[in-house]
């Protein structure tokens, strides 16, 4: 599985130079005063449901074990075992959290525990020479859940800050962000790039949907992004679905909302099988979960033409199927 930009970033910090870790208390790391919280924790502070007081407990309990465990390894070792088991559970903490309904969580608990888990994640990767890479991946797994319900809070809260947006469905179920829109560690180039999309796990040869109804602009091999579909929607809005095994529409085609359009690969520079979706409007980019979220329908639970599977058949040298063999 690809080496996700979490842990890219968990591994690259690993050889940083020794420095002791500041003492400061949980409040003082990760108050809810933060300036530089995401938007929607901030807006939406005053009028939310009360925070709970039970994550808030289980965060602050966390936070003190881990820093109990960093102190007893030497820098550069493999992590402890009752460290890997402290994130565990709160993962299993986190999943309990998530469970409940939108409208029941405060975007406070939401932004707090994001936070939380993506500096802790980086401090144990200056600490630890040795993490196991699926619990790494698990952590970054929910801290795209946690990003996604912000972004679900955020139109049930404020409305008329998305009313110019386009109510897009995710292009694959079921949903799970591995990478997020904005600067990131680029896994293969070894530097700071802006990404300018989110990532989303996928396996070889799952089925991709178009996000809305849409004229496909481009079909094909497109450097970097290895065999990519681009779609014109109304309102000057573009979506773009990357990394593809195989394209099944061609440029001019006329697709509906939840109309499959490729497979999902690992083509072009990309460090494993994931979809990378982009949106965009007049040549900008924007970020796909201010569309995206906000209780709006899955390929698996909505559409009913996303239902259909795909038969892989005999493909032409840009992947499409012959004519009457398309989903």
């Amino acid at each position: 599985m690809r080496r996700l930009s979490l842990l890219v970033l968990v591994t690259a910090c690993s050889c940083a130079t020794t420095r002791e870790e500041p003492k400061m208390s949980f409040e003082e790391l990760y108050g809810a005063s933060s300036s530089d919280g995401p938007r929607a924790f901030r807006d939406i502070a005053a009028t939310a449901p009360r925070t709970s007081e039970a994550l808030q407990a289980v965060l602050t309990a966390f936070t003190e074990q881990a820093r109990v465990y960093r102190a007893q390894v030497v820098r550069g070792g493999a992590m402890p075992a009752p460290q890997v088991d402290n994130w565990e559970s709160m993962n299993h903490a986190l999943d309990g959290f998530l469970a409940q309904p939108v409208k029941a969580t405060d975007a406070r608990d939401v932004a707090l525990a994001r936070r939380v888990l993506e500096a802790e994640l980086e401090q144990d990767g200056r600490t630890y020479g040795d993490m196991p890479g699926t619990l790494a991946e698990a952590v970054v797994l929910r801290v795209g859940r946690l990003v996604v319900r912000l972004a679900e809070l955020r139109r049930l809260e404020h409305p008329e800050q998305v009313d110019e947006l386009p109510r897009l469905m995710w292009p694959l179920a079921p949903v799970n962000i591995t990478s997020l829109f904005g600067q990131r560690w680029h896994p293969i180039l070894g530097e700071n790039r802006r990404h300018l999309g989110v990532d989303l796990a996928a396996t070889q040869g799952q089925v991709i949907y178009t996000a809305d109804k849409g004229v496909v602009l481009r079909a094909g091999w497109n450097g970097d992004h290895g065999n990519q579909v681009e779609v014109q929607h109304a309102g000057r809005w573009v979506t773009r679905y990357s990394h593809l095994s195989r394209v099944l529409v061609e440029p001019g085609e006329i697709l509906e909302r939840g109309e499959a359009l490729g497979l999902a690969g690992e083509t072009g520079l990309a460090t494993g099988v994931h979809l990378h979706f982009e949106l965009w409007r007049d040549g900008q980019p924007m970020d796909p979960l201010d569309a995206l979220g906000g209780g709006e329908e899955t390929a698996e639970e909505a559409i009913p033409m996303a239902r259909h599977h795909v038969t892989p058949g005999p493909a032409t040298h840009q992947g499409r199927q012959p004519p009457g063999q398309r989903p």
